[in-house]
């Protein structure tokens, strides 16, 4: 998020963004609100896709971690497991559309017959073997009758960790022998530890994010309203070349970290905490930046700058081998040093969560998890103070974990509360 300036108009005369002033009583002219999105072009034209081979290596390391857990083939369906598999977003609903990965010999793909030409669009991987099933035939038959075609309807079937329960059920009636085990220790194993072109794919959704912000944070007036600046950011972010937007929080709204029903208007000093992404080929980013409209007073400068601390500290400790539980660690101890603690009190969350297919996903960055950081591991940063009925401060920022550190994303990490992208 890098809005190299980020002079939130301040309406006592103080110019925003450069030679634009507006005064107090002055609105702001059209030209003024659209300017900002007149330069923008696609950042993505040059993004490197998953591709089959990827596809193809991605089910070479699945099996040989089902080979040391003894997992003769996996049962995925209705979660964006699918999509790390196969490339295709469908299923989950009531008509089964599944991928069978065994351990040995190739996958095979379980179809609505009715939905054959739009999955054959998207697949990327594993379309050699697709079974159909027609409206009045049993779906869950045939993957047993897979399976036993396969010689594991005895064996054991790591089941999506994101499958809908019914779904399981209605699989271990079809296949009674078969025993059945969650399948995140596969899943959550490959996906954690992000490959080259999955990083890449962050890190300019994450740069699509920041300058979609800037942009979007030029255009903040005096009546402009929080659902308002949200579709100007989910705009920019659109002639940037992505899908995506953002919430955003004005006043007490913002001490709640995932906001309000209730909705405010703008005054001097302020709180607006704004947070979003985008997608680039599914692939998420999720920053926040809190600033104000005007002079912030002297309790938000002190909070958003206790945050800023918090992060720092949290980022610094980034490495391969630490716990992700010393994070939090980190950020909760300057937190709680500057007086607002204890635990969970006004930093009302974890630090963070990693960051892929999903917006949330595994390694999360919280008190017990003792899972080791690993270089490739991409997740948020983001501490907050939220002070109920006034307002809260959130900085989030995306890291991947480096050989010896960690880079964060976007590289435009807030320095002050009129500076939120350095």
């Amino acid at each position: 998020m890098s809005t190299d300036r980020r002079d939130f108009i301040k309406w006592a005369g103080v110019a925003a963004f450069g030679s634009v002033a507006l005064s107090r009583c002055q609105a702001p002219t059209s030209e003024v609100s659209q300017e900002p999105f007149a330069g923008l072009t696609s950042m993505t034209g040059d993004i490197q896709p998953i591709q089959k081979l990827d596809f193809a290596n991605r089910h070479n390391r699945a099996r040989s971690i089902m080979r040391r857990e003894g997992i003769d083939s996996l049962f995925l369906s209705g979660s964006t497991n699918l999509y790390y598999f196969s490339g295709i977003n469908m299923g989950g609903g009531d008509r089964l559309f599944a991928t069978l990965l065994p351990r040995e010999g190739a996958p095979a793909i379980i179809c609505p017959a009715f939905e054959l030409g739009r999955a054959k669009e998207s697949i990327k991987y594993g379309e050699e073997d697709i079974r159909m099933w027609e409206e009045d035939e049993d779906p869950f038959k045939l993957a047993g009758e897979i399976l036993r075609e396969k010689g594991i309807d005895r064996g054991l079937i790591g089941v999506d960790e994101d499958l809908p329960y019914w779904y399981y059920y209605r699989l271990a009636q079809a296949v009674p022998q078969a025993k059945y085990r969650n399948a995140d220790v596969v899943t959550n194993e490959l996906r954690m530890v992000k490959e080259p072109k999955e990083i890449a794919l962050i890190r300019r959704a994450v740069e699509v994010t920041i300058e979609g912000y800037k942009a979007a944070f030029k255009t903040i007036h005096p009546k402009i309203s929080e659902g308002e600046l949200s579709q100007k950011i989910s705009s920019a972010i659109g002639k940037l070349g992505a899908r995506g937007g953002g919430w955003v929080s004005f006043e007490p709204a913002s001490s709640s970290p995932h906001g309000t029903i209730a909705t405010y208007s703008l005054r001097e000093g302020s709180v607006i905490l704004v947070d979003g992404g985008c997608r680039l080929d599914n692939y998420s980013s999720d920053i926040t930046r809190t600033i104000t409209f005007g002079e912030p007073s002297e309790k938000v400068k002190d909070v958003w700058e206790t945050v800023r601390k918090a992060q720092k500290a949290a980022i610094e400790v980034i490495r391969p081998g630490v716990a992700c539980q010393e994070l939090d660690r980190a950020a909760r101890r300057v937190v709680e040093e500057s007086g607002y603690g204890p635990g969970y009190k006004f930093f009302t969350h974890r630090l963070g969560h990693g960051l892929g297919l999903k917006g949330h996903e595994p390694p999360y960055m919280v008190e017990g998890n003792t899972l080791p950081l690993k270089k490739g591991m991409v997740f948020t940063v983001e501490p907050g103070i939220y002070i109920p009925g006034e307002f809260g401060v959130r900085l989030e920022d995306n890291v991947v974990v480096t050989e010896e550190g960690c880079e964060v994303l976007g590289n435009s990490m807030a320095t002050a509360i009129d500076k939120p992208f350095g």
